[in-house]
């Protein structure tokens, strides 16, 4: 269980674990993540998305970026580490071990130095907030977990916090994917940018078809069984990974078309379901909807330089999205 996979199978955080013990770990993040918390962040995002926008108008007379690198990647790494309380010097270095605990493709080495990383600075965060609980994340998940009828250690703590960061990688390349949905969708993009269609339901649509994350978390067979539509065999304990069920075709018609009118899609498994949904899908979504948004606004002529078949994937099993995505501006 060393290297790439330990991080995302054992069961001390709330994505892997049951029962009493799932409930427990997910109690204080769902208490942290609260509406008000997202409303008091929705200024700050807004900052943040016109302040990358003015950085991409300074691109000069070429006007071709990378969404990915120069757009959707600094978003949600500027607002997590601001919601997390994370000091001015860190994040340059905190942001990339972040991004390294996805890369898949990453040795043992590699990838334990990037989990070392960020571990480490997490336990300064919660045992900053131990001392001195402030007006951040990481104080509110403290506070509630004191709060809780069996208080989780900081190790515990720690764990959560692990895991919003994996959100951050998420909401980024959610960004991006949504973008060349409707970039290479023109008929798609004139419902949503003439105000027929929410954002919100772009998105939804966006992250049904081509979900950010779509291997996480495994679930394991609890017997022997054969699957019925493809004849794959599974023994007891072996791990299953649930990438496609979004494109089921008895779900949806057409499930590989993109279709932001699409009846149901608000039932799909991009952010989990039952007591696993995502308790921070609302802040997520937040991000998404300003950030593609904004952009489209101030670049309603943009395009994409290349086919979206074309466009390089990352070399994960666990992300599902695009390193690099260029457009042209105007």
């Amino acid at each position: 269980m060393d290297g790439v996979i330990a991080p995302w199978t054992g069961s001390h955080n709330a994505l892997n674990s049951y029962g009493d013990d799932h409930r427990e770990r997910r109690a204080p993040i769902a208490a942290a993540l609260t509406r008000r918390r997202v409303e008091a962040m929705t200024p700050v995002i807004e900052s943040i998305v016109q302040d990358v926008l003015d950085g991409l108008d300074g691109v000069g007379a070429q006007r071709k970026v990378d969404l990915v690198q120069s757009y959707a990647l600094f978003i949600p790494h500027e607002v997590i580490t601001r919601l997390l309380g994370v000091p001015a010097e860190h994040l340059p270095a905190f942001s990339a071990a972040a991004a390294g605990l996805f890369d898949t493709s990453a040795g043992a080495e590699e990838m334990t130095r990037s989990m070392g990383a960020v571990l480490a600075l997490l336990e300064q965060l919660v045992a900053g907030a131990r001392e001195h609980p402030g007006d951040n994340l990481v104080g509110d998940l403290v506070r509630a977990a004191d709060a809780s009828g069996n208080p989780l250690s900081d190790a515990a703590l720690r764990d959560q916090l692990m895991l919003i960061i994996a959100g951050t990688e998420a909401t980024a390349h959610a960004i991006g994917t949504l973008l060349v949905h409707l970039l290479s969708h023109p008929d798609q993009l004139d419902l949503v940018t003439s105000g027929q269609v929410p954002m919100e339901d772009a998105l939804t649509e966006s992250l049904r078809l081509r979900p950010p994350i779509a291997s996480v978390p495994l679930r394991f067979a609890a017997r022997q069984f054969e699957d019925a539509r493809s004849g794959e065999q599974f023994g007891e304990g072996d791990p299953i990974l649930i990438a496609g069920a979004d494109l089921h075709p008895e779900r949806y018609e057409d499930p590989e078309w993109f279709d932001v009118r699409r009846e149901g899609g608000s039932r799909s498994l991009a952010f989990g379901y039952g007591p696993y949904v995502c308790p921070g899908a609302s802040l997520a979504t937040r991000e998404i909807v300003i950030a593609v948004t904004r952009f489209l606004e101030r670049y309603p002529h943009a395009r994409l330089a290349l086919a979206p078949e074309t466009l390089e994937q990352t070399a994960s099993f666990i992300s599902n999205c695009y390193t690099s995505i260029a457009v042209e501006l105007s």
